[in-house]
């Protein structure tokens, strides 16, 4: 079992397959995972939900840009993995998940480990920590609002 270094939650205030739709919308409405520091993403190779597909991103870590090359490697109901690709990665994954926080809201997730000890260092030492940090907590935040703006109207 893999085990999170760094992970970040939040409650949106949308039911669990609203929040799942909101992912798979993803593919006709990329638009909606950008934000200020991150300018969402685009798939290289492969497609949406597709085992082994590569997608780019281009995230901002204050003032260093970065482009990232991420691989989808898992696909669960509520869940899915993805692996950091570039730049070269010190074995870095990554799992979204969506669980249920009562009726009518959902629990979303957002973990970064590593399977090296390499990465496992840059996941718990500032300034990395602090920065991918800050990065996944602004991402999932995002989320959450997004998915309360197009699902609650």
């Amino acid at each position: 079992m893999r085990r999170a270094i760094l992970s970040v939650q939040a409650d949106a205030d949308v039911p669990v397959e609203a929040a799942r739709d909101w992912f798979l919308s993803l593919e006709e409405h990329p638009e909606r995972y950008a934000f200020e520091t991150h300018d969402g993403f685009e798939f290289v190779e492969g497609g949406f939900g597709e085992i082994g597909a590569r997608f780019r991103t281009r995230e901002r870590f204050l003032f260093l840009k970065l482009e990232l090359l991420f691989e989808l490697g898992k696909v669960e109901e509520n869940a899915f993995w993805f692996w950091l690709v570039r730049p070269s990665s010190p074995g870095v994954w990554g799992k979204f998940e969506i669980g249920e926080d009562g009726e009518g809201h959902s629990t979303l997730t957002l973990s970064i480990g590593s399977e090296t000890r390499v990465g496992q260092i840059l996941l718990r030492f500032s300034p990395a920590a602090t920065l991918i940090h800050g990065q996944i907590s602004d991402e999932v935040e995002h989320i959450r609002r997004s998915m309360e703006r197009v699902y609650q109207g």
